[in-house]
């Protein structure tokens, strides 16, 4: 009885390791969204970066990895690290921006031109507010539309 009972065991543990692993791998290959072709919601960075501000339980209910198509007026383009292009779009906060981190370069943008920009909403990630460092609401993956 003992000996058919630790069998039983091994057997379900090895059923758990299967369907554990298959699992992991179903979701370590899933395919990234298609964010060029998918509607975006529509706002712009300053209605975008108020909503994070306001109500953040609200705002990251609502935006957090959804595809928005946000609008406004550049403040700064720079590449980070790995080359990328980074769009700064304005916001009412002098200091504070919505950092898009661009799939592929938008030729000829410059600060002050109003753009479109279509990605991924990762969220609000907080400054240091005894700095007087405000925050940036951040967005991957984007493509100009406009």
């Amino acid at each position: 009885m003992k000996r058919r009972t630790v069998k039983n065991i091994v057997i379900i543990l090895i059923i758990l390791v299967v369907i554990v692993s298959t699992c992991g791998y179903l979701l370590w290959n899933k395919p990234h969204a298609n964010i060029r072709d998918a509607k975006g919601v529509e706002t712009n960075a300053t209605e975008l970066y108020a909503k994070f501000i306001s109500d953040s339980a609200m705002a990251n209910a609502a935006y957090l990895n959804t595809i928005l198509n946000v609008s406004g007026i550049i403040k700064n383009v720079s590449l980070n690290q790995q080359q990328q292009q980074v769009i700064l779009l304005k916001t009412m906060e002098a200091a504070a921006s919505v950092n898009c981190t661009m799939e592929e370069n938008a030729d000829g943008v410059k600060a002050g031109d109003e753009v479109s920009l279509k990605g991924l909403c990762i969220g609000y990630i907080g400054g240091d507010a005894e700095m007087g460092i405000p925050g940036d609401v951040f967005m991957l993956r984007c493509y100009r539309t406009k």
